[in-house]
């Protein structure tokens, strides 16, 4: 049976609000607020946005049961591990697998959130007034009328039937998001950026959801697993022949598949997972930068240094140096 944690609990840690000045909160291991839960919790309000960073090892199964929040969307990211939730305005249940993402919308947020026992569970959430979205989309030529139209009328959504994937555009978005090279009086200029950089994809993204025809359950499985695989192993494939022999799938089909349902190529996805495994090791390491070549797969520090700019903007080692300061 599961843990019940109370809305005012899990509300304290890890609330959706915004405020009027910017304010950055964490929380640890606090077990009397959430036992049987080693979690870390890293928040970031403004005037228009937060950001909710939650990181949980489940000893046991758990259920947040009548979470409620002020009206907001909801940009939900699962990083690691699963969720499972129920609103009580939105139908259906809506579960989210690792790199799997929805945009949420009430006006009365009332929901059940379901954590299996499990370990290395993280989410990222991005919360936006409604007010600020609508303004962002009136601005820009109203690109998502559908959207648009729910919010003025106050109608609660989901935006993708079932979670969406998460690109690799996207997720190198995240994670400029969670390393800002501004300072902390530029963070919100660069952050609201970013997040409308983020709502871009996405809308991109329903658009191209909405066109494409549908894969067939079987395979859009099999690619989700294919993705999982890749995301954890990425560092070792080396062919998309040694890639396929761990599918059903055949090489043409993970393709074409990969394309439609993820917008990117098996080399972006796994280029991408490398770059950004090199750039955390370069921050939280003490490694050489040839040393990090090679742990991402460079014989040629030069052509790492190189890639590794036309994906960051800056060096390796300016990067280094500019973390430092």
């Amino acid at each position: 049976m599961a843990y019940i944690i109370d809305n005012e609990s899990y509300r304290e840690i890890a609330g959706r609000k915004f405020l009027a000045q910017p304010a950055l909160d964490t929380f640890e291991h606090d077990a009397p607020r959430i036992p049987f839960v080693n979690h870390r919790v890293k928040n970031i309000y403004a005037r228009n946005f937060g950001i909710i960073r939650f990181q949980a090892d489940f000893l046991q199964d758990m259920q947040i049961r009548g979470m409620k929040s002020e009206p907001h969307i909801s940009l939900h990211f699962q990083v690691r591990g699963h969720s499972n939730a129920h609103f009580r305005d939105i139908p259906g249940e809506h579960p989210l697998r690792p790199a799997e993402y929805n945009i949420y919308y009430s006006e009365h947020f009332d929901s059940d959130i379901f954590y299996n026992r499990q370990t290395g569970f993280e989410y990222l959430a991005l919360i936006l007034k409604k007010e600020h979205l609508l303004q962002f989309l009136q601005q820009n030529g109203s690109p998502a009328k559908p959207l648009e139209k729910a919010l003025g009328q106050g109608q609660p959504l989901a935006l993708f039937g079932k979670a969406a994937a998460v690109s690799t555009e996207m997720h190198s978005v995240l994670q400029r998001m969670l390393h800002a090279p501004v300072a902390d009086d530029l963070s919100e200029m660069y952050l609201n950026g970013k997040i409308l950089e983020l709502l871009a994809l996405q809308l991109q993204q329903y658009r191209e959801e909405r066109k494409a025809p549908a894969l067939q359950a079987g395979t859009d499985r099999q690619l989700s697993e294919l993705y999982q695989y890749l995301c954890t192993h990425f560092l070792t494939v080396d062919s998309l022949e040694a890639i396929a022999s761990h599918s059903r799938l055949s090489e043409h089909q993970i393709r074409e598949g990969f394309k439609l349902k993820y917008n990117t190529t098996v080399y972006e996805l796994v280029h991408e997972k490398r770059m950004l495994h090199a750039r955390q090791l370069l921050l939280d390491s003490c490694l050489t930068v040839d040393e990090a070549a090679a742990e991402v797969g460079y014989a040629n520090s030069s052509n790492f240094i190189q890639a590794f700019k036309r994906k960051f903007g800056t060096t390796p080692k300016q990067m280094q140096l500019d973390r430092r300061r």
